[in-house]
């Protein structure tokens, strides 16, 4: 009886040639100590990376649009347009690139909401339109006349507020919630990389003058003489220095009302010599809360409806939405400590917080990245060796942190479309781990080939057709292509 031993499969003397490495190629995928600094530092900055960056809810989208708001105190509907908003459309609409112009002009305000095209560069259009702003000034009514400056406002994808928080409270009077609202929003607006600090609901406390038209008619006073007089009662003034050989200071009058009495004694119209008409001769002078223009209320859990105060904090662009929040819930913590500033009675319930909803979405992701490890290295275990399988399971969130570390040096931030993308590439990657790996099992156990040369058959044979793959990914309804171009 004749045995022989089974020898393995010849491999053809041209193929064998063809395995041999090049000099990029050996160092790239030969070199043992390489692949061990690169997997350390891919760990190392991956970690500081995602602890470094700034996570935000959406990313910084600049958009090329603006509002022009113009206030003119007591001004009716149609002088506003004709003196204040067609004269900002007339300068406005010879810019190139405008894609629609929408204008609203209503009692003591105007609003023009301009929009450029996509296409249309955003710093290079804001600043031309700020330049036709400037423009149509001269055209318009003078300051004098009561009319203030034009204000420009820039749109931006992160005006959206990140924290909201709603002040209410039983038997609190709404002028002390009011001035409790206004001292928090202070108090907010000084925290690191919080812009502004918006109120819905506060009414403030302001001078109401009703004037009284039998009065006027009697007295033979017109309303504009009663404005003109207020308006030019209730300023300061600086004036020169006074200097001589004994004394020498600065001297400045002091015009405005200090008090409410000092309102209604306000002169403001002289029938002759020895009669002044005063402002509470033909008005009603009060200090009462503001006209109601909006009302924020709240129920929770089914209970009854009470009136709030919302305050709306919004962060500076770019920066990190996490810790704004935090610090934020941090500063009002602290506020209602001091019985000064948190009225006793009042209390504060979150009612947006995108800090949730952002680590929401990185949970899932890790938890993602977790399960793929797992089913990955349970494939593997059973179809090859626990070896290809313990490397596909761990190369999978290194992966990750390497691409954390890259977008960490690039400047980006890990926002939703970051996460989006990164969990589209996380099915790439399992299909790629688990082709390399059969390839890489199947040179070594069954080519018998070194390590060495069956790392670079593999690499030679299925690089390719898996970047390959990558680009076409997804490919019939064009999923993954619409998004693989998006910057994050």
């Amino acid at each position: 009886m004749q045995t022989t031993d089974k020898q393995p499969p010849q491999i053809p003397e041209k193929e064998v040639k063809s395995d041999r490495a090049t000099a990029i190629e050996k160092f790239l995928f030969n070199r043992q100590i390489l692949a061990i600094l690169l997997s350390f530092m891919l760990f190392v900055g991956g970690i500081m990376g995602y602890f470094s960056m700034v996570k935000e809810s959406d990313p910084d989208v600049q958009l090329a649009k603006a509002i022009i708001s113009t206030e003119w105190s007591g001004t009716d509907a149609e002088t506003i347009e004709n003196l204040i908003t067609d004269k900002l459309e007339d300068k406005i609409k010879s810019l190139p690139g405008i894609k629609k112009i929408k204008s609203g002009s209503f009692n003591s305000f105007s609003l023009v909401d301009v929009e450029f095209k996509a296409e249309a560069p955003v710093g290079e259009s804001i600043q031309k339109l700020r330049g036709k702003m400037d423009d149509a000034k001269p055209d318009m009514p003078p300051e004098s006349e009561g009319r203030k400056q034009p204000e420009f406002e820039q749109i931006s994808q992160q005006d959206a507020p990140v924290l909201t928080l709603a002040l209410y409270g039983e038997n609190i009077d709404s002028v002390v919630m009011s001035d409790a609202a206004k001292e928090l929003q202070d108090i907010l607006e000084q925290e690191k990389n919080v812009r502004k600090v918006d109120l819905a609901g506060r009414r403030e406390e302001v001078i109401h003058v009703q004037l009284i038209p039998p009065r006027l008619m009697e007295l033979g006073v017109s309303a504009t003489q009663v404005r003109d007089a207020i308006q030019a009662g209730n300023m300061d003034m600086s004036w020169d220095k006074v200097r001589d050989n004994a004394i020498g200071g600065q001297m400045r009058l002091y015009g405005r009302f200090r008090t409410l009495d000092d309102l209604k004694q306000l002169p403001v119209a002289r029938l002759n010599e020895n009669r002044v008409v005063r402002l509470e001769e033909v008005a009603e002078v009060r200090q009462d809360l503001e006209r109601e223009t909006n009302r924020a209320a709240l129920s929770w859990s089914g209970a009854e409806y009470v009136p709030t105060i919302n305050v709306d904090v919004v962060k500076v662009p770019g920066t990190d939405s996490i810790k704004v929040i935090n610090d934020s819930l941090t500063a009002i913590e602290n506020a209602k400590q001091d019985p000064n500033l948190f009225p006793q009675g009042m209390e504060y319930r979150v009612i947006n917080n995108d800090g949730e909803y952002i680590n929401r979405d990185l949970f899932n992701l890790g938890n993602n990245v977790l399960q793929a490890s797992i089913c990955v290295f349970i494939i593997l275990l059973f179809a090859l060796t626990w070896k290809e399988a313990t490397i596909a399971g761990l190369a999978i969130p290194l992966t990750f942190l390497g691409a954390m570390l890259i977008l960490w040096l690039g400047g980006q931030t890990l926002n939703n479309m970051v996460l989006v993308g990164m969990i589209l590439a996380l099915g790439l990657m399992v299909d790629v781990f688990i082709v390399v790996l059969e390839g890489l099992h199947e040179s070594i156990f069954v080519q018998k080939l070194s390590f060495d040369r069956a790392a670079i058959r593999t690499v030679r044979l299925n690089a390719v057709p898996a970047l390959a793959g990558q680009f076409n990914y997804d490919s019939g309804d064009g999923t993954f292509d619409g998004n693989f171009w998006l910057d994050g």
